[in-house]
């Protein structure tokens, strides 16, 4: 299909992983780096009608008052995760990305997040009825400013303190009655970004531990829509090599006793996982994965530290 407009909407837009992104996207439309490490580009996938990067617009939410190149040069300046000739000669491409980007919501984030926007100037207060409807004007108006085929929403913000379970409804018509109160409403930003996506009709993919749209009356949205959603968890790291690890020890019929786990960061995930709350939904979304593959629960110990002078290395 030709001639295709293809929205990516990153929440968390101004964060790493969204300012890695979104440098790396510009550098492959202008020829300036090779396609290592994506997937997509491996010769199994060339048979599909996958877009072309000069296909996709980018715009996002984020909750901090930053620019994005600012964002990206301090990936360079800190963490030397990105070349500065990369991010200068992309400069403009990510200007017009910051001038699609939106204030963002704090609703139930966690104080550890919220203290991230500082004196942005954000909508506080506002129900999560109401945030729901802001973040869909936001979309619309992007789908519409762009000439969009196709908007796909992505979190890539960081990991929100867990959701009880006991407190989430089980079906869309109960949780929609509660949407109206800030108190009554056990959801966080991830889930009520997930809802503004779906309840559009518009795919939603969670790349955070963050429950997103893992609840069961939000599953039941995405049906009654007609759209789709994925992700827990982008496994990037340690829950990589579990990935790749564990399905090799099960399939040698090789029974795990334990597992332990050591992580050490310094990026901005580091001093939101710092955090005790935040860092329970990490933990949480590290130890699901070994049951769902072995078939039974080993002993784990996974330990997450914030080491300052490490950055993104």
């Amino acid at each position: 299909m030709a001639n295709r407009r293809i929205g990516i909407w990153l929440i968390g837009a101004k964060g790493g992983v969204a300012a890695t992104s979104i440098v790396g996207l510009a550098a492959l439309k202008k020829g300036l780096i090779g396609s290592a490490g994506l997937v997509s580009e491996l010769p199994v996938f060339a048979r599909l009608d996958l877009a072309a990067w000069d296909e996709l617009v980018v715009a996002g939410h984020d909750i901090r008052d930053v620019r994005l190149a600012d964002e990206a040069m301090r990936m360079h300046t800190e963490s030397r995760a990105i070349d500065a000739g990369i991010i200068e000669a992309c400069r403009e491409e990510l200007e017009a990305v910051d001038a699609r980007i939106r204030p963002g919501t704090v609703i139930n984030v966690g104080s550890t997040i919220e203290k991230l926007a500082g004196d942005a100037d954000l909508a506080r207060g506002e129900t999560p009825r109401d945030a729901i409807a802001r973040v869909q004007r936001d979309l619309r108006e992007f789908v519409e400013a762009s000439g969009l085929d196709q908007l796909v929403v992505v979190n890539v913000a960081s990991t929100e303190p867990p959701v009880e379970a006991s407190r989430l409804p089980s079906t869309w018509a109960e949780l929609s009655d509660q949407l109206d109160s800030p108190d009554t409403c056990p959801l966080s930003a991830s889930s009520l970004y997930a809802i503004a996506a779906l309840d559009l009709g518009f795919p939603y993919v969670n790349f955070t531990p963050s429950l997103g749209s893992a609840a069961a009356a939000i599953c039941e949205l995405a049906t009654l829509r007609g759209t789709c959603h994925v992700g827990r968890d982008g496994k990037t790291g340690e829950t990589l090599l579990k990935c790749t690890l564990a399905p090799m020890f099960a399939q040698r019929n090789l029974e795990v006793m334990s597992w332990v786990g050591h992580n050490i960061f310094g990026n901005m995930d580091g001093v939101v996982l710092d955090d005790p709350a935040n860092k329970q939904t990490k933990v949480a979304s590290k130890d699901r994965l070994l049951g769902q593959i072995f078939g039974y629960q080993p002993q784990t110990l996974v330990s997450i530290e914030y080491i300052k002078s490490l950055g993104d290395w």
